[in-house]
């Protein structure tokens, strides 16, 4: 199909499928006069569509790139009419190609046109806390590489990497150039892939409980492993703003399926466990928390070097 809508928050993917496409569509030594990309304006659509239905400059197809499909969502009559009229006339061997973090609002009348022609593909980004997704995901990656790991090697590399598909990705690489055929025992692959997620988590932890002692440890661990303090800081920010928010909402004595839309949960389940986690934690210092862990994100912006201290800090509130 000519059109294609590509789709969802795994943007490493979405990236990975573009390549591939271009691939399919375009001929290796013509690609620099075969793939363009497109301006996110609504006033670039009609030469978009316009190029899309052109013969490509020498071999092979070509590929007219959108890369945010949200511009379609508030179109103009003109440009509605532009896309009735013509795409269904984009050649075959050609490919108009949508993409986009967040699917096009399906209510607009360009997007109605659009999904009446286009093949939609999505990449939603694996829940962090689906282990068993990103194991699936680990194994499949490995056995795409004809790399044998044991499921205890899988269970560590999905804590220690997360649902981060392009360090997936990277890692496995990595393991399988490391392994020359060779099955790695699980001390192998853990001199190669360092678990920093696992200790984002059990930092967050160490902070809600007041161990100061165990959060400057684990601090100093992610920091000599080469991870960044703002990422950090972004992590413990949604760890303690959906602690807070499942902690308010059972004091406020909500629903299940209220608090699970206010902490923006996937999948409901997850909340049997945040209420575990929350037990003893009061609202106060959930909120007070992350409050200080906001303040120092903006302190680290602008330049101030604070963060062992404060983080310090934040375990006595």
């Amino acid at each position: 199909m000519p059109v294609k809508l590509v789709y969802g928050e795994d943007i490493y993917l979405i990236s990975k499928r573009v390549e591939q496409l271009t691939k399919e569509f375009t001929a290796k030594e013509w690609e620099i006069f075969s793939y363009s990309k497109i301006e996110n304006k609504l006033s670039a659509i009609p030469q978009a569509i316009t190029d899309a239905r052109t013969v490509s400059l020498g071999e092979g197809g070509k590929i007219v790139h959108i890369a945010e499909g949200t511009i379609f969502n508030k179109c103009s009559d003109e440009i509605v009419l532009c896309l009735e009229q013509n795409l269904a006339k984009i050649p075959n061997q050609n490919l108009l190609l949508v993409t986009s973090t967040s699917k096009p609002d399906g209510r607009s009348k360009a997007v109605k046109i659009l999904l009446k022609y286009a093949e939609v593909e999505e990449f939603p980004l694996i829940p962090s806390w689906d282990k068993q997704a990103i194991e699936k995901l680990i194994h499949s990656s490995a056995s795409a590489r004809s790399l044998e790991l044991t499921s205890t090697v899988i269970s560590y590399l999905a804590e220690a990497i997360g649902n981060d598909t392009a360090r997936i990705d990277s890692e496995v690489t990595k393991i399988s150039t490391y392994s020359n055929g060779k099955k790695l025992e699980l001390e192998d692959v853990q001199a190669l892939v360092s678990n920093n997620n696992t200790s984002c988590i059990e930092l967050a932890h160490a902070i809600k409980n007041g161990k100061a002692d165990t959060a400057v440890l684990l601090v100093h661990h992610l920091l000599d492993h080469n991870e960044h303090p703002l990422k950090i800081i972004a992590f413990l920010i949604n760890c303690f703003r959906t602690w807070l928010i499942t902690k308010a909402g059972l004091e406020a004595k909500l629903p299940d399926n209220k608090i699970s839309t206010l902490a923006e949960l996937t999948n409901p389940k997850r909340l049997y466990f945040l209420k575990k986690e929350v037990e003893g934690a009061s609202t106060t210092k959930l909120k007070q928390s992350l409050v200080a862990l906001i303040q120092l994100e903006n302190e680290l912006k602008s330049g101030i070097d604070n963060f062992i201290p404060s983080i310090i800090k934040t375990c006595t509130i």
